[in-house]
């Protein structure tokens, strides 16, 4: 509602001004049709459907790929536990590069620096802060902890297997980020949408008089408040309400992990704010 409250501002002095132009409209013979402007209404909506649906299409794939790097993670730390040797510190290491890829994802897919205190996890990538894949080279860094304490040459591919996975999540979640909806779709549609705003009380003031004014800001608030969703939900790695909590799964990745190895240095777990808001 806050995002487009100015707008819903502006359509009501507008249909205030329109009220106290009609007599002038009717005198010099100006009078509004429904038919064509009443077609361009529908129009709008199935082009709003059709926007929201790719937009949501988005956010739940951007959802189920962070949904399955949680899945991930997991089942390669019970692997590495379960096939591997390794003592809890050497489990601790390989640990922090998992943590570690997973918020420096977030902060690539965010569009964010890189906290030093994230990199500080994995001492080599405070050398690498300029490289243009530093998942990758964590990807690396963890496959060659991975050949080291193979048992055979069986538990390595399956240990690949769940590399492999991460990587692909890895790519969906890029081409999401670097594929926006077409920037001339969203601004033909925002256009459109004003347009049809600023001319649809004309449609209704000579039957409804002062309750047009009502009955137009409820039509402008539900295709505002549709467009102002839509524009959200396309791009579901940022920080707006409706967008992906990246900071909480990341806070839960490193719980799940540290409860595997049972390493008693817990993070805080991230809960909602007074406003119900995960970021």
């Amino acid at each position: 509602m806050r995002k487009i409250s100015c707008q819903l501002l502006f359509f009501a002095m507008l249909n205030m001004v329109y009220l106290f132009l009609l007599p002038l409209f009717h005198m010099h013979g100006i009078e509004a049709k429904e038919s064509p402007i009443g077609f361009i209404g529908i129009s709008i909506s199935i082009f709003l459907g059709f926007r929201n649906n790719a937009a949501w299409i988005r956010y739940s794939e951007a959802r189920k790929l962070w949904g399955d790097l949680l899945i991930t993670s997991r089942s390669l730390m019970r692997e590495i536990k379960s096939t591997t040797e390794a003592s809890q510190d050497e489990m601790k290491v390989v640990l922090n590069f998992i943590v570690c890829y997973c918020n420096i994802l977030k902060s690539k897919l965010r569009h964010e620096k890189m906290p030093i205190e994230i990199t500080s996890q994995a001492p080599f990538m405070l050398e690498g802060l300029n490289v243009a894949t530093p998942c990758n080279a964590l990807l690396q860094e963890i496959g060659k902890w991975l050949f080291r304490y193979k048992r055979n040459s069986l538990d390595y591919q399956n240990f690949n297997h769940y590399l492999n996975n991460i990587s692909t999540i890895q790519g969906g979640c890029e081409r999401i980020s670097n594929t926006p909806i077409p920037f001339a779709y969203s601004l033909i549609l925002h256009r459109t949408i004003y347009i049809y705003c600023a001319i649809y009380p004309l449609l209704i003031i000579d039957s409804f008089g002062f309750l047009s004014l009502l009955f137009s800001l409820f039509t402008t608030y539900a295709l505002l408040a549709l467009d102002a969703i839509a524009t959200e939900l396309e791009d579901p790695f940022g920080r707006e309400d409706n967008d992906l909590p990246l900071n909480a799964i990341c806070n839960a990745i490193e719980i799940d992990l540290r409860e595997m190895i049972h390493d008693g240095r817990l993070p805080e777990k991230i809960t909602p704010d007074k406003n119900y808001r995960l970021l």
